[in-house]
């Protein structure tokens, strides 16, 4: 005979336990008449970073006793009444870890999707992102399943309802990222950025100091909140703590990896002081209120930091920050080794045949879609890019592809073309680390030969980024023995990703652009845990 725990109506309030016993449109459970609530104390929610941007592929159930039984059929699992496919379930920690032994906790696994049961709500008014108040989900056994907590046995048809508020999320990804704040005085101004730092294991015992990899993120990630600037445009692939982990570029020479550095702005790199966008028409400098506390956030890790290697500091970000990266190359260009600008939005207009020779110099990787729609290519990138060869750059790189492609959901659909997103999510090739080619700068005679058709050269962004140092000397030149350096990916079509939930869009000319809507099925277990 089915044993359950008869629970007070306040009770079940106070522990947010739901007492709904419905069936979940679109599973197979069936319903029986003694349906109970499931005893569960309390419930998390495991976000996790995707090429768009943050999901929930696990929920965590707590328990008052072990729970034995389980296996991965169990369950079937609803958020906002949306059936979620379940691929695993079993005994785990508060964290979800999958354990060996029995314990209090349950973790269920499922498939994510794109725009679908986002924890993020992007604000229109502001332009930013913003974390869902709760994130509400039902649990209920199938039909012909049953698993025991202490005495109790729950059977087909049992629920646990639950929203899960801030405090029952939880974001293994950041979680090793040390997280503080800076706070700028300079200039009559009164500002506070976030700042959030990735260290790779062992990197203070290894062969020697280890170089330093800054993101700065799009608009959609401004705030005072730094998870959401890690998680929007999926940040954690440049740690061990992603399934693409790019840290296997900087891991050469005995070294451990690279640092990581993300800081994050209250607004947008982009501000122009009133928390209006500096993109107007106009003559000279297309100037940030942030620069110099940026500038500060960036040095005073470094000086911490005694690891950092000062020869290999790397400064890059997409959209707005893309924007930002050039800014700081204009402003203090010769602190950093190389810059990677990703759909940079810095107005070709507003640079003047000065700051074009105050750069030609560095060492610069630029990436953009030639379909994107928010940041035009033929007005940043691509004059820019042809004004420094012209002035006679040697060590500019340029990957400019057809379209943004699909990988985790080869449904998605930009523009009625199946496989792509919206153009401007061209960071995610970066992060997905499928980029493999790059303009042949010897064939470029004029502006119009740069056409993502004629971008066929073999080169990959992070393999070069990688071997450059500030003062011109080859990286293995700096250390005793000179292992190979990590393989190049294979090579892929011309440019290809994923993009990202739609965070780093940014107003251009006065409109938002907003991306499109994508759907189709995707991995389970995309990104580890």
């Amino acid at each position: 005979m089915k044993k359950f725990i008869a629970f007070s109506a306040s009770l079940a309030l106070a522990l947010g336990v739901g007492l709904s016993c419905a069936a979940i449109s679109g599973t197979s459970p069936s319903v029986e008449a003694s349906a109970a609530t499931i005893g569960a104390t309390k419930a998390y929610a495991i976000v996790q970073g995707y090429e768009w941007g943050p999901a929930v592929p696990k929920v965590v159930l707590e328990f008052a006793d072990d729970v034995i039984g389980v296996e991965n059929d169990t369950f079937a699992v609803s958020f906002s009444n949306r059936a979620r496919t379940v691929t695993a379930a079993y005994n785990s920690d508060e964290n979800g870890v999958e354990s060996e032994d029995y314990t209090h906790y349950v973790a269920i696994e499922m498939t994510v999707q794109y725009n679908v049961n986002s924890p993020f709500s992007y604000n229109m008014s502001t332009g930013r992102n913003t974390w869902v108040a709760n994130i509400a989900f039902t649990v209920t056994v199938n039909a012909g399943k049953s698993f025991t907590a202490g005495d109790l046995t729950y059977e087909g048809g049992d629920t646990f309802t639950y929203s899960a508020g801030a405090a029952d999320r939880k974001v293994p990804q950041t979680a090793s990222w040390t997280k503080d704040t800076v706070h700028y005085t300079g200039e009559g101004k009164d500002i506070t950025l976030q700042r959030a730092s990735w260290a790779p294991e062992g990197a203070e015992s290894d062969s020697g100091k280890n170089p330093l990899v800054i993101w700065l993120h799009g608009a959609g990630e401004g705030g005072t909140d730094i998870d959401i600037d890690l998680l929007g445009n999926e940040v954690t692939a440049l740690t061990t703590e992603n399934e693409t982990n790019l840290q296997h570029y900087f891991a050469q020479y005995g070294l451990k990896g690279a640092y990581v550095l993300a800081v994050q702005t209250p607004t947008m790199w982009m501000d122009s002081g009133n928390g209006s966008y500096n993109n107007g028409s106009g003559t000279g400098k297309q100037e940030s209120y942030y620069t110099e506390a940026l500038w500060q956030a960036i040095t005073t890790y470094v000086e911490s930091n005694s690891d950092v290697d000062t020869n290999r500091i790397y400064l890059g970000g997409c959209s707005n920050g893309g924007y930002m990266t050039m800014n700081m190359a204009f402003e203090h260009g010769d602190y950093f080794a190389a810059f990677y600008p990703i759909c940079e939005a810095y107005d070709n207009s507003r640079i003047s045949d000065e700051m074009i020779e105050g750069i030609k110099d560095y060492n610069i990787w630029f990436l953009q879609s030639s379909d994107d729609g928010t940041v035009a290519p033929n007005s940043s990138t691509v004059p820019t890019f042809f004004r420094l060869l012209q002035a006679g750059a040697e060590n500019v790189h340029f990957t400019f592809t057809e379209h943004v492609t699909a990988v985790d959901d080869p449904t998605a659909t930009n523009g009625g073309i199946q496989g792509t997103y919206m153009g401007h999510w061209s960071w995610i090739m970066a992060f997905n680390d499928v980029l493999s080619k790059e303009f042949d700068n010897d064939t470029i005679t004029a502006q119009s030969d740069i056409t993502f058709a004629n971008c066929t050269k073999d080169g990959n962004l992070w393999a070069w980024l990688a071997e450059q140092t500030l003062d011109g000397s080859k990286v293995a030149d700096h250390f005793q023995s000179t292992p190979e350096p990590a393989p190049t990916p294979t090579p892929a079509d011309n440019g290809g990703g994923l993009p990202a939930y739609a965070i780093a869009l940014i107003v251009v000319g006065g409109v938002l652009v907003v991306g499109g809507v994508v759907a189709g099925v995707i991995v389970a277990r995309k990104k580890k845990n």
